[in-house]
């Protein structure tokens, strides 16, 4: 690529935020609160189900936007059974500002999931004994799309999740790279959540 194209390119990612109305950089953080329950069942879910804090998680949520790019780190406790689930989901992906109204973004990272029983033992996805390594081995790559409202300094951004098909370190190790292991599950079977951010930057 010859250094013209390199400007050319460089004016556009620079321009394009400030011509929408958008900041160049920003970083926030905040509370978040996922629904358990697959986006499929939602439409079903009792007025009971709905209000029932046992089928949430609560967490936070920290982003850092440079431009069109976003990196994001979600982290999210909820009970399972007799014991809680823990989750961090780190993404990296595209956000997109519209007059600096409202910011549309979307993102892939790993999410690390640990399971703790009511003893306190902690287990991986494979209900093994807590291994670091085993861990990060196997979290699995998640898709998270958000829509935010930007209210000054404050933004309420609505959120779905959605794992991809095994794309993780453990399956290429053992079967190499697949594509198709960045395919998506369904998309009923992702989930959805709120959070609400302050503007730190």
């Amino acid at each position: 690529m010859n250094k013209k194209l390199w400007v050319l390119v460089a004016a556009i990612c620079l321009l394009l935020p400030v011509s929408l109305s958008a900041e160049v950089l920003d970083f926030s953080i905040g509370a978040t609160a996922q629904y358990n329950i697959p986006a499929s069942d939602v439409s079903g879910s009792t007025a009971e189900e709905l209000t029932n804090l046992d089928n949430y998680g609560f967490g936070a949520e920290a982003r850092v936007k440079f431009l069109m790019l976003e990196v994001s780190d979600m982290a999210i406790v909820g009970p399972d059974g007799n014991g809680w689930t823990v989750s961090n989901l780190m993404t990296a992906g595209l956000s997109f500002d519209l007059f600096n109204l409202v910011r549309v973004g979307l993102g892939l990272g790993p999410e690390f999931i640990i399971n703790i029983d009511e003893n306190g033992n902690a287990t991986d996805v494979d209900d093994d004994p807590f291994n670091f390594g085993t861990i990060f081995m196997q979290s699995n790559c998640t898709y998270k799309a958000n829509v935010d409202f930007l209210l000054g300094g404050i933004t309420l951004s609505a959120n779905y999740t959605i794992p991809s098909q095994g794309f993780n370190i453990k399956n290429i190790v053992e079967n190499g790279f697949d594509v198709s292991y960045l395919t998506p599950e369904s998309l009923e079977d992702g989930r959805f959540g709120v959070s609400v951010l302050i503007s730190l930057i």
